[in-house]
């Protein structure tokens, strides 16, 4: 998850990186770093093989919140189906929520389309290079203008995900929780002296490759890492520190199967969630619907939910639309819903 760091310069950071001796440190850790990426870091990823900054914008909307092994086959599929961002700009919304499927999060996909349409009609299709105008786009904060900085232009960037905030604060020995404001205190005042101000996109990509094969969470590698000699870790796996987490709360949700003359009668998402996809409707009654026809346990923000899906038969609602099994491929649809819904369509034809 993507960390926008923010420095109180009325708190001194615990961490002191001005010293000659924190300098030389800093030094002989980037050398190792970038020796050992040329040999070991993940070169083959297909939005650094191009360095296109469409490319790297598309990339970095993915992979928030999803693992690069998720997304690699659909950023392929994506720049396939809308390969320049004026491509990507004159698309349907539906279009590019049908491409988004099994990335979830969908208000991703909705800002991406709404930042490739501002590119064009202010930039004329350039992703511009400047953080000021990079933030006026959509659905682009600070973690998001630097990647593009430093992955697609290598301007000076303080680029820090989850993997180069693990490595960073086991590197530093970070006592404090890195959500906390003396934890982003230090943890900025690392990363700033860290990256250097020439060749970020090098440090950014190196550091992130460390924190996703080495430097891993939970038990690191730390006699195949680059920078055993420089890090200050006594506990590595027990870092980075994190304040407690929130409680995840239970859901139980009951959904309709409509099906009638080999169409399945669905509604389109109105909102908060899933907007714009087309979704089973809910029962009213689950009491009087009887057992469910099948059951799916999905995660979404901080809630764990119980889908169950219930056969009803009667008038089907004039707000629902039918759809044949070949129609339901090409639509837009949450992934939770295709799922239950190609189990089920196999025992109703």
């Amino acid at each position: 998850m993507p960390y926008e760091p923010t420095v109180d310069k009325q708190k001194r950071p615990a961490v002191r990186v001005k010293s000659s001796r924190f300098t030389k440190r800093f030094g002989k850790a980037r050398e190792e770093l970038l020796k050992w990426h040329q040999l070991h870091g993940r070169h083959d990823l297909p939005w650094r093989r191009e360095q296109n900054p469409y490319a790297v914008l598309v990339s970095e909307f993915m992979l928030q919140q999803t693992t690069v092994t998720t997304v690699m086959p659909r950023f392929r599929a994506w720049m396939r189906r809308f390969p320049s961002i004026s491509d990507l700009a004159g698309a349907k919304e539906q279009e590019i929520l049908a491409a988004w499927e099994g990335l979830g999060y969908y208000s991703r996909a909705r800002r991406l389309h709404a930042a490739a349409r501002k590119v064009v009609e202010r930039h004329g299709g350039d992703i511009p290079v400047e953080e000021s105008d990079l933030l006026r786009l959509p659905g682009i904060g600070a973690y998001t203008a630097a990647a593009i900085r430093a992955f697609a232009y290598d301007q000076h960037a303080v680029v820090l995900d989850t993997n180069i905030i693990r490595v960073l604060s086991r590197w530093g020995n970070m006592s404090d929780p890195i959500d906390t404001a003396l934890g982003k205190n230090n943890l900025a005042a690392i990363a700033v002296s860290f990256f250097p101000r020439t060749g970020c996109r090098a440090m950014a990509s190196a550091l992130m490759d460390l924190g996703a094969t080495i430097c891993k969470s939970g038990e690191p590698d730390c006699l195949a890492c680059p920078l055993e000699k420089t890090c200050a870790a006594s506990e590595p796996k027990k870092l980075p520190k994190k304040s407690p987490r929130s409680v995840t709360t239970k859901l139980v949700e009951h959904r309709a199967w409509f099906w009638k003359a080999n169409r399945l009668y669905l509604e389109q998402s109105r909102g908060p969630h899933w907007r714009g996809l087309w979704i089973l409707p809910e029962v009213r009654n689950a009491k009087s619907s009887g057992r469910s026809l099948a059951e799916i346990t999905y995660p979404i923000t901080r809630y764990r939910v119980t889908m169950k899906v219930h056969r009803v038969i009667g008038k089907i609602p004039a707000i629902l639309k039918g759809f044949t099994l070949d129609e339901l491929e090409g639509l837009p649809m949450p992934s939770p819903f295709r799922k239950v819904i190609v189990k089920l369509a196999s025992t109703s034809q």
